[in-house]
């Protein structure tokens, strides 16, 4: 049960509210599974919705440009 998370965790790891976390539920961005009322996630989950998301942006290098 080491692949299993429940809602504390997951909002400490993405530093996000409950409201937010019931947003991605909601939405189907973030699949669950609920037993006796309390709502797990799998790490594999958490860590594809990161990596879904991942944005890199190109790094300028401010000294190769001419002066003017």
């Amino acid at each position: 049960l080491e692949d299993w998370i429940d809602n504390q965790d997951v909002m400490n790891i993405l530093h996000i509210t409950a409201r937010t976390l019931q947003s991605l539920r909601s939405n189907g961005t973030l699949p669950y599974s609920r037993i006796n009322g309390k709502i797990y996630y799998r790490r594999q989950d958490i860590q594809k919705i990161l990596a879904d998301n991942y944005i890199m942006y190109k790094i300028r290098n401010e000294y190769g440009k001419s002066k003017q």
